[in-house]
């Protein structure tokens, strides 16, 4: 008898899953509606259709992906949605003025219920720690799904009976974060449950903050009504002077040194020294050229909190220190370029071959000779190329500093926008687009040729 291989099944792909999530989420959405109705005539009875449907879609969805329930498991997953949908009624019923830590978490571990059961059908067709997480998501689920609700004003605190919206949104967030979970672990297609999560947590972000979509499309058509904003003022920002590019930003002032080429020379100062520094910094905190121990925690601890705080806030402190002026912002810039240049570097430096330095010190070399000579050389054209990258960074951090006072560019964007000239404030924008590009495209040929 000949045997005949079978050819192997195709792995799942993240895009054959979503039906089934679809399905999900819109039959959690329907279950909730129905719950609603319900529930104005008995809550009870509504927890318990609401649970009974929640687990029939999730069977059928879960059947769409190729997954098969035993009557008993059946059962048990009926069972424990009930339990889950009953006790968020309950507290929904109860749900009192004002949120606190301890109701939401009450409304995750209703959800716990229904996420053990869950994970322990997840465990007979994956691994065992696979079903943990999967409960632990459910009981997540359970905890941001209230306090999203209310954040969207789909529900209110106090309020006696919850509305028909605010339990669809409820079963929407639930299927999608949860139902993705599932369907993630029981198929092993990993994409599909990150997906849901990050677009469940990003709609909740969102609503936290007050974002709308229409809204922003509302205020970016109203940028045409912005005054004095079109055609720019090219006449004002280019000049008339002796020189290639007239210092006549400064209300036409001859003896001020143009914006734009103090915005660079910060820029180079900036990025010059700050790159400098960096290199021995970078090597001590490096788990690999590191004299010791209490020389790399040192270092890496203090380049953390250099790196914490952002260029804007440095150049405000310097402006404190040293008045008004391109030496602030030139301050500001170099502990910026500092705390990049020492992470990039740093990391790069943990990855280097160790076995020229192991011969180096080898023959009786010293720490940091053998590691000039050893690691040095294997770095130095991603240094140089994170150089680069640095002064591309510095030029477009330098535009922003002028608005603290800390020269350049920003210092005059700032004067012409409190006199409501857009019309300069576009030219100089669009001027400043120009030259960063060029910059840009001149610094990634260094580094095409560096690295």
């Amino acid at each position: 008898m000949t045997f005949v291989p079978t050819r192997p099944e195709p792995p799942r792909r993240a895009a054959s899953l979503v039906i089934p999530l679809i399905w999900m989420v819109v039959g959690f959405a329907m279950s909730a509606f129905l719950a609603a109705l319900l529930g104005e005539v008995s809550t009870t009875l509504g927890g318990v259709v609401w649970g009974l449907a929640a687990a029939s879609v999730m069977m059928l969805a879960l059947g769409s992906a190729g997954v098969r329930f035993t009557p008993g498991e059946s059962v048990m997953l009926a069972v424990a949605m009930v339990g889950s949908t009953m006790l968020t009624t309950i507290f929904l019923a109860q749900l009192p003025e004002a949120l606190t830590p301890y109701l939401v978490l009450r409304f995750g571990a209703a959800w716990l219920i229904g996420g053990v059961i869950v994970g322990i059908l997840v465990d007979r067709r994956s691994r065992p720690s696979t079903g943990v997480n999967v409960a632990l998501i459910w009981a997540g689920a359970g905890v941001f799904a209230v306090p999203m609700a209310v954040s969207l004003g789909y529900l209110t605190p106090g309020s006696a009976v919850p509305g028909v919206t605010s339990l669809v949104v409820i079963s929407i967030l639930l299927a999608l974060i949860g139902g993705g979970a599932t369907l993630s672990a029981i198929t092993g297609v990993r994409e599909l449950g990150i997906a849901a999560v990050v677009l469940a947590i990003t709609v909740f972000a969102g609503s936290q903050v007050e974002f709308s979509l229409i809204g922003l499309i509302e205020n970016a058509s109203r940028i045409a009504n912005v005054p004095n904003f079109w055609p720019p003022d090219f006449s004002w920002a280019v000049g008339a002077g002796d020189w290639w590019w007239p210092p006549s930003w400064d209300y036409g002032s001859p003896t001020r040194s143009n914006p734009l080429l103090e915005t660079f020379r910060i820029a180079i100062l900036s990025s010059l020294i700050g790159c400098v520094v960096a290199l021995p910094v970078a090597f001590m905190a490096s788990t690999v050229t590191a004299a010791n121990r209490v020389t790399y925690l040192a270092s890496k601890g203090v380049m953390n909190v250099i790196r914490t705080v952002p260029e804007l806030f440095w150049a405000m402190l310097f402006v404190a220190a040293v008045s008004v002026g391109p030496l602030a912002g030139v301050l500001g810039l170099i502990f910026f370029s500092l705390a990049i240049m020492t992470k990039l570097l740093s990391e790069t430096i943990d990855s280097v071959d160790t076995g020229p330095l192991e011969a180096a010190r080898a023959t009786g070399g010293s720490h940091f000779p053998a590691v000039r000579v050893s690691v040095l050389p294997q770095v130095l054209p991603n240094y140089v190329a994170y150089a680069l990258y640095i002064f591309e960074l510095n030029v477009r951090a330098s535009v922003v500093l002028g608005l603290v006072g800390a020269g350049g560019v920003g210092r005059v964007l700032e004067a012409q926008r409190s006199f409501f000239r857009f019309d300069r404030v576009l030219a100089v924008v669009m001027l400043i687009f120009v030259l960063v590009f060029v910059i840009e495209q001149i610094s990634v040929a260094f580094r095409k040729r560096l690295v």
